[in-house]
């Protein structure tokens, strides 16, 4: 099996066929700790640019056509078994598998451009290739992370988000085809809430309690990292509305829909943390983002996120301090305990609604 470096992508992709003889640029792009994830431009591959000088009779005698090319620019993922965190952290490589199917899958129900579609898949060594994002594009997380906030951004989330519960909830197909949850358990489960309580002892009832209900009451294809890290969003044109691109399906799985829809809302909480006294529009993009998601969303859906939303919420912000993969922007010591004890109280609450726990948290970040 091949480990994928910038070095040795490009001889990888010539020996199975997948990039020409000619030029071709690697780019190492954020894989997180899960993965590498390079860009890759194939200057030889392409339509051809400007016009063919060569005479008929030059063709005819088979001269070759030597424009440049416009060149050719696709993604290619590779997961690691050994996630690049600090505690020790494993997970089955074949997640790719769930990775692509789900890609495929999201690629034949959503609009172009919503998520990127698969070009082909390397069962051997575990990668997968696929389209690249439109030109300009970044992650979401970092224009958070620099205190720039898009309000449409947040209510796009929540109709896309919407958009894929209403058209997987209910489909015994999707359900038979992602209903294995080894890959959720090894990146979400064990180490999200298994991992957390075990430093919070007093919690651990509830904490349980939380990641019982998340594989159990299963209703549509969930994501399974649904966060600003996993949105693309670029410049749009004129006349056009910005919009999100969905990517990273590694831990897609037939789910319960709180999941996607809390995991979003504490991040974007998180952010509000860490921007500290201007924590406001934070707290707007996560309420914005759950009011647009109700709006769009079946009712067999939204109610049992509605009813569950605020334990989770409690759980995944948590995590995020106390889990095996701690949110990197969050350092200073004070700042964490603040996260804790807005999470312990949410843990705390009789009652167990997302509307309740975003009422309680903007006290913590206030």
């Amino acid at each position: 099996m091949i480990e994928l470096t910038t070095d040795n992508i490009a001889n990888y992709l010539r020996a199975r066929g997948a990039a020409t003889e000619g030029e071709v640029l690697v780019k190492n792009l954020s894989g997180g700790v899960a993965g590498a994830v390079f860009m890759v431009l194939d200057m030889g591959a392409g339509e051809p640019v400007g016009t063919d000088m060569r005479t008929e009779g030059q063709k005819r005698a088979g001269k070759p056509d030597k424009r440049m090319r416009e060149g050719r620019c696709f993604v290619v993922k590779q997961p690691l078994e050994k996630f690049n965190t600090a505690a020790e952290w494993l997970v089955d490589r074949d997640r790719i598998h769930a990775e692509h199917n789900c890609m495929a899958l999201l690629h034949r129900l959503l609009p172009a451009h919503r998520v990127p579609e698969p070009l082909w898949l390397d069962e051997t060594n575990f990668v997968l290739a696929m389209t690249a994002a439109p030109a300009g594009a970044a992650a979401w997380k970092s224009q958070l992370l620099a205190g720039s906030l898009n309000q449409r951004l947040a209510d796009d989330a929540g109709k896309l988000l919407a958009s894929i519960q209403n058209r997987t909830c209910g489909s015994a197909p999707i359900a038979k085809e992602f209903g294995e949850l080894t890959g959720f358990v090894q990146q979400r489960i064990e180490p999200y809430f298994h991992a957390t309580a075990k430093k919070h002892a007093a919690l651990q009832s509830v904490i349980a309690r939380t990641a019982a209900l998340m594989q159990t009451n299963r209703l549509c294809l969930t994501h399974g990292d649904f966060s600003p890290k996993n949105m693309l969003t670029w410049p749009p044109a004129d006349g056009e509305t910005a919009q999100l691109m969905l990517v990273d399906f590694e831990v897609a799985h037939w789910g319960h829909p709180a999941f996607d829809v809390a995991t979003l809302i504490n991040h974007l909480l998180l952010k509000g943390f860490y921007h500290a006294s201007r924590w406001r529009p934070f707290m707007f993009a996560a309420d914005g983002f759950w009011q647009t998601y109700q709006q769009h969303a079946h009712s067999t859906l939204k109610q049992p996120v509605a009813d569950c939303g605020g334990k989770l919420l409690g759980c995944l912000m948590l995590a995020r301090v106390d889990g095996k993969s701690p949110v990197e922007y969050i350092t200073d010591e004070a700042l964490k305990n603040k996260v804790r004890r807005c999470a312990e109280h949410l843990l705390s609450l009789s009652d167990d609604s997302l509307d309740t726990a975003l009422d309680e948290a903007a006290g913590f970040l206030d």
